[in-house]
């Protein structure tokens, strides 16, 4: 998915040649207005030449119809024609060796409803405790890059509709470790249940896989980085990237998990970077803060 950052969707489809997938598909949005048009117009002129050789499949807008509905129609498509595939946005860069890790994920748990998403990023690379496993079942989706199968698109509702019909507490209980998170993950699902006019898609994802029990792989190792943070064009992403890790490869042959449970210790290290305390909040403030001071001093 790409809109009026050419720059950066060149610098994504030069990491993806590493890949070179076989088939692309590139979701453009209209312009706003007429100083978007330029800009547009060379996101569509740099996506139908990636720099590999490849089937490109343009899904281009001429009007402006937003982030949410260019998702929707690109994953319905998509997955009206594949089993599976990988979603980026023009802000990612991948590890080379993402496509042979997700694609032999793919193929492993491609008939196992028990999992449902595949990671590029791991949030804690430093976590050292996978026992040489090459990935966690986590419950946690992070979309920087990111893998999924047509059997668990199908399932997704933007609407979120069943959010209301669920045993609420049950689920946040099982998910959440600690009350903030709690409340702030309700609010979200709350704000997205039965919204004529959602501003997001991945709240709704998660949902959809905490709602059918389906785990999400996280690389043992960090596989994705966002470079679209602290940009005056970005629409989500400001100032600096609070969970960015330099890109490393997976070891192959991959070393699978014997059993599918949760690793629980991961996501509770997880969920309290992503949802620290309030201290823990403001004392990482502070440093990220003084670090940059004596940077720009030096």
């Amino acid at each position: 998915m790409a809109f009026i950052r050419p720059d950066l969707l060149r610098q994504c489809l030069d990491n993806l040649s590493a890949i070179k997938p076989s088939i692309l598909y590139i979701s453009i949005d209209g312009p706003r207005n007429s100083v978007e048009e330029n800009l547009v117009s060379e996101c569509k002129s740099i996506a139908l030449d990636p720099g590999w050789d490849c089937e490109v499949v343009p899904l281009f807008y001429d009007n402006n119809v937003g982030l949410v509905e260019c998702f929707v129609n690109a994953m319905n498509r998509l997955f009206s024609e594949h089993e599976f595939g990988i979603f980026l946005e023009d802000d990612i860069l991948l590890s080379p060796t993402f496509g042979d890790f997700a694609n032999e994920i793919f193929l492993r748990f491609r008939d196992d409803h028990r999992v449902g998403h595949i990671n590029a990023s791991n949030f804690i690379p430093k976590y050292e405790k996978s026992n040489n496993y090459s990935y966690y079942f986590s419950q946690y989706s992070h979309v920087w890059g990111f893998g999924t199968w047509k059997r668990m698109w199908d399932k997704y509702d933007l609407t979120m509709k069943e959010w209301k019909n669920s045993n609420q507490k049950r689920l946040l209980k099982d998910f959440c470790f600690s009350w903030r998170e709690r409340i702030g993950t309700k609010k979200m699902f709350d704000l997205h249940c039965e919204n004529s006019d959602p501003w997001a898609c991945d709240y709704q994802w998660q949902f959809c896989l905490l709602q059918n029990k389906a785990f999400c792989i996280t690389p043992a190792k960090n596989m994705s980085l966002n470079i679209g943070f602290d940009r005056h064009d970005s629409t989500h992403t400001f100032g600096d990237n609070p969970f960015a890790s330099p890109l490393r490869d997976i070891e192959f042959p991959i070393i699978h998990r014997k059993d599918i449970v949760r690793s629980t210790d991961y996501d509770r290290k997880l969920s309290q970077k992503m949802c620290p305390s309030h201290f823990k909040f403001y004392l990482d403030r502070f440093e990220g803060k003084f670090r940059k001071f004596l940077k720009n001093k030096s």
